[in-house]
């Protein structure tokens, strides 16, 4: 089965009106809509539409508020406090960047640290929010534990993900979304349905012994963290800017959003906003990023490379293609899309994606 393409504003439409029948209010069913096609133009898949499905089945049993009235609880100059009330971690995020937006504009940065949410998709959207703003973004979560620490076994880290993004001048922001594991486990699942070897780098097993067997994945084995110690300590960053500082759940705590939808995910995120005006009033930021890019560019290419790339380009022109042909969506998406608009009488067109 071949991709299939749809319209972009009718795919968020169609995220819009499933939310809507399963209680939540018009203005946030829009915001997680947008958050999750803009993610799918993206072609950043596992994070985006194939996930609405779950979320509402979280709804469904009360694991995740669609009705959340999220609050600051803590505010002083930069920074501020949410609890976001096990709502919808779409919403959160927009809400949260935003405010960091806001705090930024007075004070030239924004930190905004957030406690009780659910997953909030991917990353790369909050910090381009920011970027759209004229900010320098940063956004960052914990997850549920996946990840050994180097030299132990088990899931013990979360390979809490981090995004950030800069405008870029007469172009499309430079953005980076990571996780912090070697590898997603998306592709683990996937070489463990097929019964596929994976590089001994990806996991560990049951001992803490680095595996090319994926079947260990949820059933002893554990993500390794990329670069061992180097990721295994920007995991601890992102725990101490999101859970620890706002009293939320740190990873031990955290249930997996996906993997136990009965339970609250009691997820935590941190959002960045940096005013470059700012901090650069002379307005000569653009140019300088922009002379730095075209030097990382131009610079000596390996044999048999066409072309150097910068973080964000081949996401941004997805996104082109995209907004100009409908966006293309892997078979996986497309079967969660059709089992949500069979429970919800909604439909979607598509069209074969050929290319």
């Amino acid at each position: 089965m071949s991709n299939k393409r749809v319209r972009l504003q009718e795919l968020k439409e169609f995220c819009t009106q499933a939310l809507l029948q399963y209680g939540m209010d018009e203005k946030d069913a829009e915001a997680t809509g947008e958050v999750l096609t803009m993610t799918d133009a993206f072609g950043i898949h596992s994070h985006g539409t194939k996930n609405l499905r779950m979320y509402i089945e979280k709804i469904k049993v009360n694991a995740l508020n669609p009705k959340a009235k999220s609050e600051f609880i803590r505010e002083g100059g930069s920074f501020a406090v949410m609890d976001a009330k096990d709502g919808m971690g779409m919403v959160v995020g927009r809400k949260a960047m935003a405010k960091a937006i806001e705090l930024a504009k007075k004070n030239g940065i924004g930190y905004v640290t957030v406690r009780s949410s659910c997953h909030f998709g991917a990353g790369a959207y909050y910090a381009n929010y920011a970027a759209q703003n004229g900010m320098l973004g940063i956004a960052m979560s914990n997850t549920d534990p996946n990840m050994a620490i180097p030299g132990g076994k088990g899931m013990t880290l979360g390979n809490n993900p981090i995004a950030y993004a800069f405008p870029r001048k007469n172009g499309r922001p430079v953005i980076l979304d990571i996780a912090l594991s070697t590898t997603a486990a998306l592709k683990i699942n996937k070489a463990k349905m097929y019964h596929q070897s994976i590089p001994d780098t990806w996991m560990v097993d049951p001992d803490g012994k680095p595996t090319t067997d994926p079947q260990y994945y949820q059933n002893g084995g554990a993500l390794q963290p990329v670069g061992a110690h180097k990721g295994y300590g920007l995991s601890m960053l992102v725990e101490s800017l999101t859970a620890m500082i706002s009293g939320g759940a740190i990873c031990r705590d955290v249930e997996s959003w996906c993997f136990q939808l009965p339970s609250k995910n009691k997820v935590c995120h941190a959002f960045i906003a940096i005013d470059i005006d700012s901090i650069t009033p002379d307005g000569d930021f653009e140019e300088r990023a922009e002379d730095y890019i075209q030097y990382l560019k131009n610079s000596p290419k390996a044999q048999d490379t066409s072309r150097l790339l910068v973080p964000g380009e081949i996401e941004w022109e997805k996104y082109e293609d995209g907004v100009e042909k409908g966006i293309s969506l892997p078979e996986d998406v497309v079967d969660s899309l059709e089992q949500l608009a069979k429970e919800t009488g909604l439909k979607l067109h598509w069209s074969e994606d050929n290319e």
